[in-house]
Parts: structure tokens; sequence; C-alpha cells
């Protein structure tokens, strides 16, 4: 009977063997990683308070903002300065929102002292890249002047947007803006907040 029950128990052990060796790993297809917008958009954004700063690093890493620089305006200063906390609480929020999104990597995110140092750095863009200021009072209309530009050759060049604070530029700001190439256009007819203009423009030139 010993001889009889080793058998029996290699029998069973072989025939379990045999099953874990037949047994398949199911085949999980990849997640597609999605593709980047068609244009790459640069928002300019004036200081905001701390919540609607954040909420725009949030909503614009998923929109797909390739890059955001805040920048301290002449009136209606935020209450940051770009400070280290602030900086790693930002970058925290725009990879949480990558994870969201199903995005690789977050914009790149800067603060500058003034809107002059801000303007200065886009020397690196080249000429060809499209500047938008949102102006309420501009004779322009964004769809007018964005349909045409979709007509022509520069469909897919790099956009950078200017957003200014609640009360707006100041002249000379303004000024600066238009002598960098910004063309002044009017979003729509009401008068929107700052961060509601800035994700209204941002959506529109990634997605429309």
């Amino acid at each position: 009977w010993a001889v009889l029950a080793c058998a029996v128990q290699r029998s069973g052990a072989e025939a379990t063997r045999r099953q874990q060796d037949a047994a398949t790993v199911p085949h999980v297809a990849p997640r597609p990683v999605p593709s980047p917008p068609a244009r790459e958009v640069i928002l300019q954004q004036a200081e905001l308070k701390d919540k609607a700063a954040e909420w725009i690093i949030r909503k614009g890493t998923e929109l797909g903002l390739a890059g955001l620089v805040f920048f301290t305006p002449e009136f209606g200063a935020g209450t940051h300065k770009g400070d280290a906390g602030s900086m790693a609480r930002w970058e925290r929020i725009a990879w949480e929102a990558c994870k969201q999104s199903d995005r690789q990597f977050p914009p790149r995110l800067r603060v500058e002292d003034t809107l002059a140092s801000a303007l200065q750095s886009l020397e690196e863009a080249g000429p060809e890249s499209l500047r938008w200021l949102l102006a309420p009072e501009a004779e322009r209309s964004w769809r007018e002047t964005v349909a045409a530009l979709r007509a022509g050759e520069q469909a897919a060049a790099p956009v950078h947007l200017l957003v200014g604070p609640e009360g707006g530029l100041s002249p000379g700001e303004t000024a600066a803006a238009m002598a960098a190439g910004f063309l002044p256009l009017r979003l729509g007819e009401n008068i929107l907040r700052a961060e509601t203009a800035a994700l209204a423009a941002c959506t529109l030139a990634l997605l429309g």
C-alpha cells in the first residue's frame, strides 16, 4: 500500500505540474499614449491668487499646455512670488494632472518678476510663432482671426497666449506686448475672470 500511495502522489503531482505548465498568462494590451496636441501652446499668465493659479496649472496640464509662465503685473499682483514652496506644490499638481489625463510629462512652469522679463524669453521662440493678447476692448475677434490663420501656412505654428490680471495690463505693458509681436484679440462679448479667459483661450487654441 505504501508503494501504491507513493505512485498516486507522484501521478497527482505530475498532473498538477502539467496543468501549471499549460496555464497561460492573459495578455493585457498596453494603454496607448495620447498623441500630443497638434500645436504647441504656451500661456503667459499674470499672477493670480493661489487657488486660481493651481486651477490653471491643473486644467492646463490636462488640456495639453506645453508651458506656463506666471509674471507679476503692474496692476493687481497676486499673493505669491514663485518661491520654492509654491513651485514644489505647482509641480506636484502638474504631475497629478498628468496621471489623471495619461499625459507623459507636465508643462514647463516658470515665474518671472515682470512682463518685460517674460517677453525677453520669447526671443528664443522664433518669429514664426503666433502671439495673441487677450483684450476685451480689442477690435479683432478671436473667431475671425483664428479661422483665417487655420486656413493658412501657420495653422500648426506654436501659439503664445498672454492674459493679464483682472484689472488688465497697464498701458506700458500693453505697448511692450504689442512691440513683441502680440496681436490683441477679443475672446467674446462677456467680461471674463482672468483664469476663465485663460482656460477658454487655451482650450480653443489646443482643441479648436
